[in-house]
């Protein structure tokens, strides 16, 4: 028999990473916090989350998306300006270049950004150059230039998104949830590995890259699959200014912001790694892709041919570090968020397609709306959980075909 997971607390939240700890912040904001549990198996954020590179861009790929991005931005200066916390934000605004060939791709850009109030200028090439002197002033013909776009810290956001939610009653419980408990059409609640079963009449599946080994056995097989997320961060250099810009490179798929007097980069990969979620440990520090590529050598050298003119000092600068984790990726570039089609009470917070910082004020609001019985400010149906049907999540067709959605992305 399932026992109450405390006085009151008849809504779960599976996970503690940044959809997680969203989630669990606007409902508390609106008045749910004393209802709300949420249960991490390890430590919040100690997942894909504080291996981000935590860009906060508001032009998308996918313009539907671009009002999560701009609620992320909101919530950011909630925090900051009514809790006091710091969340490692750096203003610097986002820099978008490209040679004459792919002119239309930034006037695309311009024109989203105009339709949505987005702050916007085009710059020459020396005003382009004096936020990023890294860049090679041959590479590009355009620049265009977001002010407000920002990078955080991504352990400190999510944190701060929990610790708010504390502050106004979510309580959070170190625990393994190893099945979600559904009767008939209805979720009932959660079994966990020490044999607990806690019951909840409100369930958010935000276990991040594990999330389908919950809803899969329901029924319930999500659209999205763990694909390698990496970036290099170089030495430091005097070539890299302190409040240097974000900088995005849609012709190569390449983005850089500043890191500590370094330059935190990542580029499109020629071999996509992914992974069958089964498969994935519980802790990510040990876990690698590729064996044979573990810290990603061979596949920078491989990239290298096309970044290297836009960052001529990739060829003498070294790399102090290598980071790499899983982002859930899904077929049509659209989240994974929402309510579970033909369950009751269950909800899915995921598939963050490697924007889960700049989506993760968005998502908590737009699961808090569907939670709450509210009216949502964007369409749910364009990421709901259940949208592909019945399909095996696991297959190998699949599994390439999430692998593939990362290879086309080309906003941060």
């Amino acid at each position: 028999m399932a026992t109450p997971s405390s006085a009151g607390r008849d809504i779960l939240i599976i996970g503690g990473g940044i959809f997680g700890a969203a989630v669990a912040h606007d409902l508390a904001r609106h008045g749910l916090g004393e209802r709300v549990l949420l249960l991490e198996r390890l430590q919040p954020a100690a997942g894909a989350t504080s291996r981000a590179a935590a860009l906060v861009t508001q032009v998308r790929d996918k313009p539907d998306q671009i009002a999560l991005a701009q609620q992320t931005l909101r919530t950011i200066a909630e925090l900051e300006t009514v809790y006091g916390e710091d969340i490692g934000r750096r203003t610097v605004g986002a820099l978008h270049v490209a040679p004459a060939s792919h002119w239309h791709v930034l006037q695309a850009r311009a024109d989203l950004a105009a339709a949505h109030g987005i702050a916007f200028a085009w710059l020459n090439p020396a005003e382009a150059l004096a936020r990023a002197p890294w860049l090679a002033p041959t590479a590009f013909d355009h620049a265009l230039f977001f002010p407000d776009d920002c990078y955080v810290e991504p352990y400190l956001l999510a944190t701060a998104l929990l610790r708010v939610a504390c502050t106004l009653g979510v309580r959070t419980e170190q625990a393994d949830v190893t099945r979600i408990h559904v009767d008939g059409q209805r979720v009932r609640g959660v079994e966990l590995a020490d044999g607990r079963r806690l019951a909840a009449s409100t369930v958010v599946n935000a276990a991040g890259a594990w999330a389908n080994l919950l809803s899969t056995p329901l029924g319930l097989p999500l659209p999205m699959a763990p694909v390698r997320s990496q970036y290099w961060i170089t030495a430091p250099s005097p070539l890299f200014p302190k409040n240097g810009a974000i900088v995005l490179m849609p012709a190569v798929r390449a983005y850089a912001r500043p890191e500590v007097g370094a330059l935190l980069f990542g580029l499109r990969e020629q071999r996509q790694r992914v992974a069958d979620p089964r498969t994935l440990p519980a802790d990510l520090s040990g876990f690698v892709f590729d064996p044979n590529d573990a810290d990603g050598w061979a596949n920078l050298a491989e990239g290298s041919d096309e970044l290297t003119p836009y960052f001529p000092a990739l060829t003498t600068l070294g790399m102090a570090h290598y980071l790499t984790g899983p982002s859930n990726y899904t077929p049509d570039g659209q989240l994974v968020a929402g309510a579970a089609p033909g369950i009751s009470g269950l909800f899915v917070a995921s598939g963050c397609n490697g924007s889960g910082i700049s989506f993760a004020g968005g998502v908590g609001r737009l699961l808090g709306e569907l939670i709450r019985g509210s009216a949502t400010f964007v369409d749910p149906l364009l990421c709901a959980p259940g949208r592909h049907g019945d399909f095996d999540p696991y297959s190998p067709d699949f599994l390439a075909a999430c692998a593939a959605a990362r290879a086309q992305k080309t906003s941060g």
